[in-house]
């Protein structure tokens, strides 16, 4: 029974990859589903799952312990590697009292900084050594991707000691120029900021922290970042506009002032991205950036934060651009359909008239 279960999983994981799928769906009562691209796909020529099939899906892969927290908390969210060709996150949980399970097929390997679609000078920030550097977007946006592909890039140019606090761990990184140790919260440390005020605390050039909803953790990583080292750090946020009002909606009225100074010394640059359908197949990236020139930040200090639409509008030559900016440049290269840029910009009316002029 069990090496036909495994033959069984197997052949929808090597679908799946085959296929270039992103996540893989299993709900009893319907067959496996497929995430290629935009699209929700059917393995119909698999069985239907069963509670049965699920159940023998936990005993294979739940230790004891997480059995348990699985059972107390009705969800668990895990890495799991699957005869060495395959590195899932794994996400068992239940709906309508039944248990239910989403993978998400990690790629093998990390791809190149220059191949995720990118802007040139966003290569630029391999270079840096201090400061702020947020990635934003909802999830599956690409955003732990272009971090992966930011940390091999400076493990690769220089000889850091680089730190990451995520939770979970998702990319596997391996020494290179670079020392990198990876914490997970919840196995290595009790929270985000208890692995961030250690990290204070120690030889660290490159911080790198995973989106999290701590409150004090966001004063640590802007301390960090105006510290004389480097911070990474990924935002759930949608846009540049949304991410700074975030991060100083943490701070305590009181403190407003000193959190907006901090934010503007030691902001490098935040790029909220999307991926979105490509002609032909396959996604692409379009991101909002702004990059912190002295405009920006006698902006963020003085708290006038929704005057920087205008300047990203119209520092283009600086390297910024505003969502509709870079999904009118990806109509304008035949990458994307305009129906398909649409269903993604943030003012339709300004993003006609970009594809016009």
């Amino acid at each position: 029974m069990e090496v036909t279960f495994n033959i069984a999983i197997n052949k929808i994981l090597t679908a799946a990859a085959r296929r270039r799928a992103s996540h893989i769906h299993f709900t009893v009562g319907a067959y496996p589903v497929l995430r290629i691209d935009d699209n929700l796909v059917e393995l119909q020529d698999e069985p239907i799952i069963t509670s049965s099939f699920l159940k023998q899906l936990a005993d294979a892969w739940l230790l004891p312990e997480q059995k348990k927290e699985l059972e107390e908390k009705r969800a668990i969210l895990f890495f799991k590697a699957v005869d060495k060709n395959f590195r899932l996150r794994v996400n068992f949980f239940y709906q309508k009292s039944f248990l239910s399970v989403s993978l998400r097929v990690i790629p093998s390997q990390i791809p190149s900084l220059a191949g995720l679609g990118l802007p040139k000078n966003v290569s630029a920030l391999v270079e840096k050594k201090s400061g702020l550097i947020v990635i934003a977007g909802p999830y599956g946006s690409g955003r732990t991707t272009t971090v992966a592909a930011l940390i091999e890039e400076i493990n690769k140019a220089r000889k850091e000691n680089i730190v990451t606090v995520e939770q979970p761990i998702e990319y596997l990184l391996t020494n290179k120029q670079s020392l990198i140790e990876q914490r997970e919260v919840g196995r290595d440390a009790l929270t985000f900021t208890d692995a961030l005020k250690y990290a204070q605390r120690t030889d660290v050039n490159v911080l790198v922290v995973d989106a999290n909803s701590e409150v004090e953790a966001t004063s640590l990583i802007l301390e960090f970042a105006n510290s004389g080292r480097l911070v990474i750090a990924i935002m759930d946020t949608t846009s540049v506009i949304s991410t700074i009002e975030e991060i100083l909606v943490r701070f305590p009225p009181n403190e407003k002032n000193r959190a907006q100074s901090l934010l503007a010394e030691g902001l490098l640059v935040i790029i909220a991205q999307r991926l979105v359908p490509r002609v032909g197949g396959g996604l692409v990236l379009a991101a909002e950036i702004l990059t912190a020139n002295e405009s920006v930040r006698s902006l963020i200090r003085d708290g006038k934060i929704q005057q920087l639409a205008t300047v990203i509008q119209s520092s283009r030559a600086e390297g910024m651009s505003s969502l509709d900016q870079s999904l009118a440049e990806l109509v304008k290269t035949g990458d994307v359909l305009v129906d398909q840029a649409i269903e993604f910009a943030d003012n339709v009316e300004t993003f006609r008239s970009m594809i016009r002029g």
